[in-house]
């Protein structure tokens, strides 16, 4: 007689914060390193996918990456009021977002890779030395 196992393993966390750390290294090393000008476009639809992958888990509440020292709760005071580590962290987010989304051949691909470059090493180093986390990944 076969048997067939049908228990479906819980949710390793372990594995979850494995997967958020792949994708920002592979950002990192796309945007470090895009390859040939040529290929602009490709390199950036594939960095935005990624960027957009790393989004979605953080939204939903997966682990972030290691590296992140980051506080996922909603600091108590209002926007405006929540000091310059939590807009720098906002406009690191909002640039790449944009960045990442440009539009055009391979020329402004070219630019926009450069650019989002300098945008996700600034997000990524703030997030390493405990910044607060960008407006959209917070929690309440």
């Amino acid at each position: 007689m076969l048997r067939v196992n049908l228990h479906v393993p819980e949710h390793s966390w372990a594995t979850e914060a494995d997967r958020s750390d792949a994708l920002v290294a592979e950002i990192s090393r796309l945007l470090a390193d895009p390859g040939r000008s040529s290929h602009a476009t490709r390199t950036l639809a594939r960095v935005d996918r990624l960027f957009f992958e790393l989004d979605r888990r953080i939204r939903t509440g997966l682990p972030l990456p290691t590296r992140w020292l980051a506080s996922r709760v909603r600091p108590s005071a209002p926007p405006g009021a929540r000091g310059i580590a939590y807009d720098y962290a906002n406009h690191c987010y909002d640039s790449l977002s944009e960045t990442l989304r440009e539009g055009g051949g391979v020329v402004v691909a070219w630019r926009a890779l450069a650019e989002a470059s300098r945008h996700w090493t600034r997000l990524n180093n703030a997030l390493v030395e405990r910044s607060p986390l960008p407006e959209p990944w917070l929690r309440e």
